[in-house]
């Protein structure tokens, strides 16, 4: 081969050496993102050990299973280590002898503790009730004490407000030691029941009781727990709505005997006049006393037909009414007419204030969330089988097994309660917190925010927004903590504006973090819940009742026959010129009848006697003038002892028997009123767990009956000395 040619070659041969150093440097990976962050990351814990090259004893390299490049580019097994053919290509080893750079810690994030859901029963509540009650019967006074706190903490995880059947047996046990003369039993006992059930009236008032008994001069101590007992009856409408009843219905009856009262008092008054008139109605032959019998059977035909009261009192005032004046007649019309209303008005009454034992009475149960729930969850889930139950029933029915720790159930409530009303905020928000506490996190944020869109002055769906805020910076990078901690603190400003109480409100420790303690559950409006106390057939058993007790008679047209016939008899009451009734003198009280005495004139106010003796002057001797004097001063001292006899025994009666008729009417309804309070104390309608305690209503009676009683007898008198 010609030497030029070689030359030529030499380039070639050359350009062939160098092509390996390309191919090995074609083989290496591009560093990713995450290396040129952190160029020497540390290998994945479960490949730390294979990863890891190891120097036996003998000084020889030994390679595990797996290499640290990718499976693509390792050597195969069977072939051995080659030697790169050109020594540029290894700089490995000066690289393996630079140090290492110092590694960054991440700071590893505590996640948020999970949301806890107990689920109770009416079972465990009674269990621990049942350990309390077994703790006190043995003097055991720290498991007393214990279970004692272990109910009061049960009562707060299931966001319960009352223990109202726990508390009515410790009261009762209070009471019994009361009457033993064990007051600091009595007090510790009546502290407990109201620690349980701090919405129940009668607690409070039974723990005022027995503070005032203790400490008669600690004041404020006691009247602070009356303060408290009365704010619990006019908010509580299972308290509230039996009160109002009673009081209706002492009202009612205090009306039904002064009607009673007034139209008997006018009777009585003028009576004898009616019976002179009638007895010239009959024949010349008929005795007095003969016509005086047909009278008394008049006015017994409503009682023996058993007509009613109202009958027999307009049989009173048809006789009389002829003989009285237009107050009289007006006074005694609007009574009986109001009296013929009251069935009407008792069975109003009736179905606006009937609670127990209705549909609202079961909602208002599981509202309260304490024992005895959930019987009423049982009819309530009943009504929803029977495609009966309502928003409101579901609504409550979910917010209970929510509370309870029933999620599954409660969802499924709560979307059945959706169906029947779209964008209900509170209904959303509770919704929320049952998917929170099942670890739902993103659909409770998606009906946190959209409870706030749909009502935005409630507080609790901002709250527990911010609480899943809260909850989800805990377990974020650095750079993301501060945007979520801004957003968690701007929503609890919202919530915090729209509800002050939320300023200071306690957070539970994560070692046992309830939902229930948590999160904000808004209650079921009032309204929504007395819609469901369907009064309806006890107003109708209420008006049937009193229509056949005072009308004799039943039926919404019958019941008005009162206002009509009141009407009539006050109109006929002003033809007792056009009639020639008689009336009476206003000397002597002696019958004034033109039938038996022509020559008296149409307006005559006196009788024939008294008009020759105090009319006209000289016509009656001396003496016999006298006499008749002393018979007018008898009959005025006669109609005054009768008044204030009538006075003492009813106050206002005197005043209308001396003519006073409105005056009267007022004074016998106040003190009426009084009387029946004292006498219906325990009222018509009871209240679950007792009553209210007697002097709450012998106070006010006993402060309006006696001034008024002592002010009506004070009038008499002065009446009777002018």
């Amino acid at each position: 081969m010609p030497h030029s040619f070689c030359l030529r070659l030499l380039p070639v041969i050359l350009s062939l050496l160098v092509l390996p150093a390309p191919a090995v440097a074609q083989s290496m990976d591009a560093p990713s993102l995450l290396q040129e962050v952190d160029p020497d990351p540390e290998p994945p814990p479960e490949e730390a050990d294979d990863s890891v090259y190891e120097d036996d004893d003998r000084g020889q390299v030994r390679r595990p299973g797996k290499s640290k490049r990718p499976a693509s580019q390792e050597d195969p097994p069977e072939e051995p280590e080659r030697t790169p053919a050109v020594a540029p290509t290894a700089p490995a080893a000066p690289a393996a002898a630079k140090p290492a750079p110092p590694k960054v810690e991440v700071p590893v994030r505590t996640p948020p503790p999970p949301l806890l859901a107990p689920r109770v029963s009416d079972a465990d509540l009674l269990a621990v009730w049942e350990r309390w009650v077994q703790a006190r019967g043995a003097n055991d006074t720290a498991a007393a004490d214990q279970a004692r706190k272990d109910l009061l903490k049960l009562r707060d995880e299931v966001a319960a407000s009352d223990f109202d059947a726990f508390s009515a047996s410790l009261l009762r046990e209070s009471q019994a030691r009361l009457k033993s003369k064990d007051m600091s039993s009595a007090v510790h006992l009546a502290e407990d029941a109201a620690a349980l059930s701090p919405n129940l009236p009668y607690a409070r008032f039974a723990l005022a009781d027995a503070y005032a008994r203790r400490e008669p001069g600690a004041v404020g101590k006691y009247m602070g727990e009356f303060q408290a007992a009365i704010a619990a009856v006019l908010k509580d409408p299972r308290y509230l709505r039996p009160a109002v009843a009673n009081l209706v219905a002492t009202a009612l009856l205090a009306l039904l005997a002064t009607a009673a009262a007034v139209v008997g008092v006018l009777f009585l008054r003028r009576i004898r006049y009616f019976l002179h008139d009638i007895h010239h109605v009959f024949p010349r032959g008929v005795g007095r006393w003969q016509s005086i019998m047909v009278v008394l059977a008049v006015l017994l035909m409503p009682v023996l037909l058993r007509l009613g009261v109202v009958p027999v009192l307009f049989v009173l005032f048809g006789m009389v009414v002829l003989y009285l004046t237009v107050a009289e007649r007006a006074v005694a019309a609007v009574l009986l007419a109001l009296v013929g209303l009251s069935p009407l008005v008792a069975g109003q009454i009736a179905r606006a204030t009937t609670f127990a034992g209705t549909v609202a009475e079961d909602v208002y149960l599981l509202e309260r969330g304490g024992f005895t729930a959930d019987e009423a969850a049982v009819r309530i889930q009943a009504r929803l089988e029977a495609k009966e139950a309502g928003f409101a029933e579901l609504f409550a029915l979910g917010r209970y097994e929510s509370r309870r720790g029933q999620l599954e159930e409660a969802a499924t409530h709560f979307k059945a309660a959706a169906a029947l009303r779209q964008r209900n905020a509170l209904l959303l928000t509770n919704f929320g917190n049952a998917l929170l506490a099942a670890g739902d996190v993103d659909g409770a944020t998606r009906l946190y925010q959209e409870a706030a869109q749909a009502d935005n002055t409630l507080a609790a769906a901002p709250y527990n927004l911010a609480q899943i805020y809260r909850r989800r910076a805990r377990e974020l990078p650095d750079d993301k903590v501060g945007a979520e901690l801004q957003r968690a603190s701007e929503t609890m400003s919202t919530a915090q504006r729209l509800d002050a109480a939320l300023v200071g409100r306690d957070v539970p420790p994560d070692d046992r973090l309830l939902a229930n303690l948590l999160l904000l559950s808004p209650e079921l409006p009032t309204a929504d819940m007395l819609a469901l106390a369907d009064g309806t057939a006890a107003g109708k058993r209420v008006e049937s009742q009193l229509d056949r007790m005072l009308l004799g008679v039943s039926g919404p047209v019958v019941r008005f026959y009162p206002v009509v016939l009141a009407g009539l008899l006050f109109l006929w009451g002003a033809a007792r010129d056009r009639l020639r009734a008689s009336k009476g003198c206003d000397k002597c009280g002696r019958t004034v009848c033109r039938r038996c005495d022509p020559d008296l004139g149409m307006g005559s106010f006196l009788c024939s006697q008294c008009t020759n003796v105090f009319a006209r002057k000289g016509v009656v001797p001396e003496p016999m003038r006298a006499r008749k004097q002393a018979e007018v001063q008898r009959h005025q001292t006669w109609l005054g002892r009768i008044s204030l006899a009538l006075g003492a025994l009813v106050s206002g009666a005197g005043h209308v028997f001396s003519g006073l008729p409105i005056r009267g009417a007022f004074y016998c309804f106040l003190f009426l009123l009084a009387v029946a309070v004292l006498v219906m104390s325990q009222g018509v309608l009871r209240s679950p767990y007792g009553e209210a305690p007697n002097y709450l209503k012998m106070a006010p009676a006993a402060l309006v009956l006696l001034p008024l009683y002592l002010l009506s007898l004070r009038g008499l008198f002065k009446r009777r000395t002018q």
